[in-house]
């Protein structure tokens, strides 16, 4: 089995647990007082992990010169992980696990091949061909009928 095939397997795995992330979050709003707080307590928990790796595996901090090479779009990671983390702690219990993640990865789909089209971020440019935006609008159908039955 080579890489290619590994990464997939854990993509998989991790698309599973996104799908989880949202109800789990769900109830930890439910349970401690809104999503904002669920995100916190997640983000809280998620960075204490981090730091622990990071000790654990002997990394050190990067050099001001490696912080400041960085473009700023490139320190928005967590900001981003904070809204999808509590729109999803905000949206999972009242429409459910199915349409969240379907609406998410329809709106990843259709991100990924403008970007892919675009080069954004720095990436190579891969084309918009037919075939894939009809992936696309099918994902799009998807997520309408996962929602509408």
């Amino acid at each position: 089995m080579g890489w290619g095939q590994l990464l997939v397997g854990l993509g998989f795995i991790c698309g599973t647990l996104i799908a989880a992330q949202g109800a789990i979050n769900g109830r930890l709003a439910g349970g401690i007082g809104g999503p904002i707080q669920a995100a916190f307590i997640s983000f809280s928990i998620g960075w204490l992990v981090l730091l622990a790796l990071n000790i654990a595996l002997g990394h050190r901090l990067p050099s001001h010169a490696q912080i400041a090479s960085i473009p700023a779009w490139a320190w928005v990671g967590g900001l981003i992980g904070a809204i999808m983390v509590t729109s999803s702690a905000t949206a999972v219990p009242r429409i459910g696990v199915a349409a969240w993640v379907s609406a998410v990865i329809a709106g990843q789909l259709t991100a990924a091949v403008l970007y892919d089209q675009f080069g954004a971020f720095g990436q190579a440019v891969r084309p918009a061909t037919p075939l894939r935006l009809l992936g696309v609008g099918f994902l799009v159908l998807g997520v309408y009928l996962v929602r509408r039955f």
